[in-house]
């Protein structure tokens, strides 16, 4: 630990001596701090949020733009899959490589062809973001177990440290409550010959929680080699020593088998037979995930509380492109082997100063990964090792009864060795002989200032300043320009919330972030040399148009630039918008239809914005009914109804098409 970081530390230590000594009034525990009145259910507001500052929170206090979706949200949408869920979201832009989440990417705020090292992603409480460039494994994430979606956009650096730059994504998973065990079995089929089942046990007896989930996925998928077949195992329970001490564990394996159809030229992109060939009939991979997660709760009543967590995730990864027929299989295989290891410790205490209540954090989080991709039994193996601690400080403040500050900073460090062994022959043996290690020490600080203002019990305002940082990924080291450095950002945002009533709820955020050495690939893993800066307004509507209809709109202007060539950052749309209604005409039935528009961009390979055909833009609809008889729902869905080509990525004019219109159905059983 450097100077810097211990003369952090020790601030933050006095910081806290100074909250408790008795100059100042501590909040009863057993009277709430909060307003005892909360708004309407149909409000927001009434939304707790973790994501933003790894705390419970009402949005109302958060000076950021954030959305909260809920199980029932997601249950009574048309989405098939959690990328369907958060494509229909203001702001976010949803790219894949193979048609389904498999290889799908998150991009909030315009990142680009970057957004998943630049856009943080959360599975209850662990970070899933691979150590390369890769991205979050979303399909190991169950659309049927998700308890509610976080979204909290913006710099999140203070808190989550390297990568939080577009924002962080934070699914919370179903978890067993106090209720008696119940079950739960879910079965459904769809176009491209795709299978789901579903399976889950949960409840408590006495005071341990516990709850159990399997699942099987199998697709044939939308092109020749485009199979995709998934099943994972989740387990998790709870125990609640007394009022003042908790445990919670859990953990879920995930593996899969899926094909590697690869892009498909521009010539053949708009034909409808052509675009579901392939030119990579036999490359194909396999992986597979653990993820595991203890925590502990501790209240110390009048002197705050104390959350403990350690996370684990463990992936392997074999995969082969470029298959030949003239070198046996095994022979041909990349192997990816990564070890993530995390720690959070977390402080809070709420406390009372001239009949205010106020809030003061302190936290600590330590990451360890351990990296080897080896490039078939006979090439190259980068071996990499990464290490980071950050420590950080929030505090939020109440200056009236309608106005909040908080304001938030961290110090990170951060040492990464990286390595390419080569096998040498040694007396007719193959061995791995170490190479040269390089190495890469970086201190790095964010901070952050915020304010909301509630004007009146219906209209709300919000703005912040924020820094982020990221640091270079194990690819972009393993194939980097000399030099290489992490990229530094400075978000701006300002945005507001009004209820008109019952009746409808509007939201606007405008927000501008300028990004130093921002961090991209062409041939070789560089910093560009210009600036680059995203502006943006967004905007979305919820409107009760009676009782049982429900319409809902965004959308989304985004203009991503490089400051000085004017030119703009390849696949970053400068429109998205979505909008959808949702009809009940009786208690046992919803209707529920959306459409989702992405406009043109320019190729991913393409920064000058004159060497490649500018990707279409595209609207894709979908719509599904359900009916509910008892302890059984039932339900059929269109995805794509009006069988749209379209694509979301592309580099070099070689692209990645999406498929076409899909019938599917399914049935559920609930027990309880």
């Amino acid at each position: 630990m450097n100077m810097k970081t211990i003369i952090r530390s020790l601030v933050c230590t006095v910081w806290l001596v100074l909250l408790l000594s008795p100059s100042v009034t501590i909040a009863d525990e057993n009277r709430p701090i909060d307003n005892p009145d909360p708004p309407p259910v149909v409000y927001e507001l009434d939304a707790i949020v973790v994501s933003a500052s790894k705390i419970k929170e009402p949005i109302e206090d958060i000076s950021r733009h954030v959305t909260v979706i809920t199980a029932d949200d997601i249950r009574e949408s048309a989405a098939k899959n959690i990328i369907d869920v958060l494509a229909r979201e203001v702001g976010i832009s949803v790219r894949s490589a193979s048609g389904n989440d498999r290889q799908a990417v998150v991009d909030l705020r315009g990142m680009g062809d970057t957004a998943a090292s630049n856009v943080v992603v959360m599975v209850d409480d662990v970070r899933i973001n691979a150590s390369d460039q890769s991205g979050p494994s979303l399909s190991s994430i169950p659309i049927e177990q998700i308890e509610r979606i976080e979204i909290v956009r913006g710099a999140g650096s203070v808190v989550y440290g390297s990568g939080a730059v577009g924002g962080v994504v934070h699914v919370i998973t179903k978890k067993a409550g106090a209720i008696p065990p119940g079950a739960q079995i879910y079965a459904g089929y769809g176009g491209d010959d795709t299978w789901d089942t579903r399976a889950s046990l949960g409840g408590s007896v006495k005071d341990i929680f516990f709850n159990v989930d399997t699942g099987i996925h199998d697709s044939e998928g939308y092109r020749d080699n485009g199979f995709f077949r998934k099943k994972d195992i989740r387990a998790g329970s709870g125990y609640a020593l007394n009022e003042r001490l908790s445990f919670n564990l859990s953990g879920a394996y995930y593996e899969d088998e899926y094909g590697l159809p690869g892009p498909v030229s521009r010539d053949d992109i708009g034909s409808r037979s052509c675009r579901t060939g392939t030119d990579s009939p036999d490359d194909t991979g396999e992986s597979s995930e653990f993820r595991g997660r203890g925590e502990m709760d501790m209240d110390f009543g009048r002197w705050g509380t104390v959350n403990l967590k350690r996370g684990y995730v463990f992936r392997d990864n074999q995969y082969i492109i470029g298959f030949s027929p003239q070198i046996p299989r095994a022979d041909q295989k990349d192997k990816i082997d990564e070890d993530i290891r995390q720690l959070d410790i977390n402080y809070v205490k709420n406390y009372m100063v001239a009949g205010l209540s106020h809030m003061f954090q302190m936290g600590a989080d330590h990451f360890k990964t351990e990296y080897i991709r080896e490039e078939r039994p006979d090439g190259p193996r980068k071996n990499s090792e990464t290490e980071s601690f950050g420590i950080f400080v929030n505090n939020r403040w109440t200056i009236t009864e309608q106005v909040t500050i908080n304001a938030g900073a961290r110090d990170n460090t951060y040492d990464g060795r990286f390595r390419t062994d080569a096998r040498k022959l040694f007396d007719g043996k193959k061995l791995w002989v170490n190479g040269n290690a390089d190495k890469s020490e970086w201190d790095n600080s964010a901070y952050s200032v915020g304010l909301t203002w509630d004007l009146t019990p219906d209209t709300s305002f919000w703005g912040s300043w924020a820094t982020s940082f990221r640091i270079p990924n194990v690819d972009e080291f393993a194939e980097s320009e000399e030099g290489l450095r992490p990229q530094e950002g400075v978000h701006m945002e300002i945005g507001g919330r009004r209820h008109f009533g019952d009746f409808m709820t509007l939201a606007l955020s405008l927000f501008d972030i300028r990004v130093d050495d921002e961090i991209y690939y062409s041939d070789i893993n560089r910093n560009y040399d210009d600036k680059t800066v995203r502006q943006g307004i967004e905007t979305d509507v919820s409107v009760n148009l009676t009782d049982t209809i429900r319409l809902w709109a965004n959308y989304t202007y985004m203009q991503a630039e490089f400051d000085k060539k004017n030119t703009t950052i390849p696949l970053v749309p400068e429109h998205l918008a979505s909008s959808g209604v949702l009809w009940k005409p009786m208690p046992a039935v919803v209707f529920a239809l959306s459409g989702t528009y992405t406009g043109s961009r320019y190729d991913g390979n393409d920064t000058e914005n004159n060497r490649y055909v500018k990707l279409d833009d595209f609207i894709v609809f979908d719509t599904k009914l359900s009916y509910e008889i008892g302890d059984f729902t039932t339900f059929i869905g269109i995805h794509n109804i009006f069988n749209e080509l379209y694509e979301t990525s592309a580099y070099s004019e070689q692209y990645y098409p999406m498929p076409e219109r899909t019938i599917y159905g399914g049935i559920r059983w609930t027990c309880f």
